[in-house]
């Protein structure tokens, strides 16, 4: 047997070095600071090379249960722009998880959320700060 033949051989037995692919869940979250968020817009980023963005469902509370408005086709890739409105009284407050956001990973992934903007009833808009947690508390 040739070396060639041989070193195929021993390299076809060995364990593929393919990246171990996970599904994890983000939790979107808006701090509103206490004031009522009836619109919002997030813009979330990632390498996507290392995660994609597979899934987006709904949030919390009777306001931000149906998944929010995005482009399907910009699942599995590496951005996306979510969005929701109430016109419902009694929009929510505080920290307010407004959707998940599911992905697809296969290496550290750092993912970057941006606020777009961020409404009170009426219209007049607001700074709030946004952030993408693991669903079950981990950033």
């Amino acid at each position: 047997m040739s070396r060639l033949a041989l070193l195929a051989l021993v390299l076809a037995a060995l364990p593929s070095q393919e990246p171990q692919v996970r599904f994890a869940g983000y939790d979107l979250l808006i701090d509103t600071g206490g004031r009522a968020l009836a619109a919002w817009q997030v813009e979330v980023t990632c390498d996507p090379a290392k995660g994609k963005i597979v899934g987006v469902e709904g949030g919390e509370g009777p306001h931000y249960l149906e998944a929010p408005y995005h482009d399907p086709a910009a699942l599995q890739g590496g951005r996306i722009v979510v969005a929701a409105f109430t016109t419902e009284p009694g929009a929510p407050s505080g920290k307010v998880r407004v959707a998940r956001l599911h992905m697809q990973e296969t290496g550290a992934v750092e993912y970057t959320p941006k606020l777009v903007v961020a409404a009170q009833p009426g219209g007049a808009r607001f700074g709030a700060k946004v952030e993408l947690v693991r669903a079950g508390g981990k950033k």
